[in-house]
């Protein structure tokens, strides 16, 4: 069986492995970046490929000083698509970075961050440590890229008086 079939095979067992619904979910803490007096958008603007940068530029969005989510569009839209994006030798905490800010920020389980790096370590996911604990103590411990779980806010409900 060819490594690829190996990874294929492991990926279709973790994602009926369990629910998603009930897995949690982690994202880029904004509201901490934003009180570590360090810019989301500049560290955003400053992973970007040449090509995501020249479009930030073009669009009026230079030197990082736009908001972080026009950053996120260009690195999905034209970053994330390059071979460069995520190297293999690129730390995993900043690869998972990468893989939210490319993401929108949209909370991810682990099981979507292990698909997404996994999709682009194909050929030497052999080198890395991908397990399920090693990437939960990365994103459950703090991280200088302030990746965090995402804990949805639950909205009080009005009652309506007749």
């Amino acid at each position: 069986m060819s490594m690829l079939n190996q990874i294929e095979n492991l990926n279709t067992k973790k994602s009926t492995s369990r629910k998603s619904a009930d897995s949690p979910r982690y994202h880029i803490n904004q509201k901490a970046y934003e009180a570590s007096g360090r810019s989301l958008a500049f560290t955003i603007y400053s992973r970007m490929s040449k090509e995501g940068k020249k479009a930030a530029s073009d669009a009026g969005f230079a030197n990082g000083f736009a908001p972080a989510a026009e950053y996120m569009k260009i690195m999905s839209t034209i970053c994330s698509g390059k071979s460069d994006f995520l190297l293999p030798g690129t730390p995993i905490t900043e690869a998972v970075f990468k893989l939210l800010a490319s993401n929108s920020n949209k909370p991810m389980t682990i099981d979507e961050i292990y698909s997404g790096l996994t999709d682009a370590w194909t050929s030497v996911i052999y080198l890395k440590n991908l397990s399920d604990e090693i990437l939960s103590l990365i994103l459950q411990n703090d991280n200088e890229y302030l990746i965090s779980e995402y804990i949805k806010k639950k909205r009080k409900s009005k009652k309506t008086q007749s």
